[in-house]
């Protein structure tokens, strides 16, 4: 309440302010009616709208919590006022014949009705405002091999802000659970490898969005068959495994060593062109058994041996990632583990993939499809 009444003074004081000509002429007109008390002539009209620390520049967007000045004619005598056709507090909303001041309502519809609704007592204004919302921001699948027949789940923020529809290669699926931070849907029986996800939404401007990933990209691995690939193994604790589907990835288990510097290479001959970096990510799957997490830091990757330019994964500080027997995908920068661009026709690329804990550990990990997106 206390919070209420200052900022109630404060939005009087400005209002005062504004009204200031009009007081000091009252003192010399026995007729004079306050402009907040002054009666409309016809139906309100909004003409502009501004922020209230900025009357000379109006604006045409506002965010949710921001106070605004409307102004225009026949204001007072306020029945309703909308944004997004959220209703505000006429309680906190202050007029006067040409002037209004309110508050931007902190909710929300995703209808994105780009509108101010303004209704007196002599009818209803309208005004074409944006309140703009957060953007949503997609991270990708939480498991980018996720198999046909389970629950997929797409990470990311603010998705309950807007209407989201998910397509896989072009046909619609059922979302089945959305908040604001996933997305999830049951990846149907039969879809095939190297299929494409599409999330599509409309910004709150009317702009039309779509972000692709790819799910399960096997035709982007760069060493497909780990088994048999030319490799290098420094340590015991590391063997090379073959799943159902006839993935490979790597097992590191058993208790290794404080300090003991646990090194695989990868070699392989290949094309690889128009790898800008920039806008890549070197990526990979991981699993962990339940009660074995990784630990926060100690992992290593490069390429051709260049350990000056290698990326260090720091899955996690205190407990670490522990991925509870499920895969998830991660996403490294390119950029940090290469100097310029990355391209290779017919030459041999080398993966090293370095560990060395800062503690006697008790590992049980896997990982698995090396590639480049």
């Amino acid at each position: 309440m206390i919070t209420r009444n200052i900022k109630s003074l404060c939005v009087l004081g400005l209002l005062s302010l504004l009204c200031v000509a009009c007081d000091n002429y009252a003192d010399y007109d026995d007729n004079y009616i306050a402009a907040d008390k002054q009666p409309n002539t016809g139906v309100p009209v909004i003409t502009a709208v501004y922020d209230v620390t900025d009357l000379n520049s109006p604006i045409t967007e506002g965010r949710q919590g921001q106070t605004v000045c409307i102004e225009g004619r026949n204001l007072n005598n306020l029945k309703s006022v909308s944004f997004n056709t959220i209703a505000a507090d006429t309680e906190n909303t202050y007029t006067m014949s040409t002037r209004a001041i309110v508050t931007i309502p902190q909710g929300f519809s995703k209808e994105h009705v780009n509108t101010i609704t303004y209704t007196t007592d002599m009818g209803t204004a309208t005004f074409a405002f944006v309140v703009t919302l957060p953007e949503i921001v997609v991270d990708g699948l939480l498991n980018e091999f996720q198999e046909p027949g389970t629950e997929a789940t797409i990470s990311g923020e603010h998705f309950a802000y807007y209407d989201v529809s998910v397509l896989l290669n072009g046909q619609s699926v059922t979302l089945s659970a959305a908040d604001d931070t996933g997305l999830r849907f049951v990846v149907p029986e039969g879809t095939p490898d190297n299929s494409t996800v599409s999330v599509n939404w409309l910004t709150a401007a009317g702009e039309a969005m779509v972000v692709k990933l790819p799910l399960r990209p096997t035709e982007g691995l760069l060493y497909a068959d780990l088994s048999a690939v030319e490799r290098k193994m420094t340590d015991k604790n590391v063997t090379v495994e073959t799943d159902a589907q006839g993935l490979t990835s790597l097992h590191f288990s058993g208790m290794i060593t404080e300090w003991s510097w646990v090194e695989l290479s990868f070699e392989k001959t290949m094309d690889l062109s128009d790898a800008a970096v920039a806008d890549r990510y070197f990526v990979f799957e991981v699993q962990t058994r339940t009660g074995y997490p990784l630990l926060g830091k100690g992992y290593e990757f490069a390429w051709n041996w260049d350990w000056n330019n290698s990326y260090r994964w720091n899955p996690g500080e205190g407990a670490g990632l522990d991925t509870q027997s499920e895969w998830q995908t991660v996403r490294c920068p390119l950029e940090q583990m290469v100097s310029g661009e990355m391209s290779i026709s017919g030459g041999s690329l080398v993966l090293n993939v370095g560990f060395q804990p800062d503690r006697d550990y008790e590992a049980d990990f896997r990982l698995a499809n090396f590639r480049i997106e």
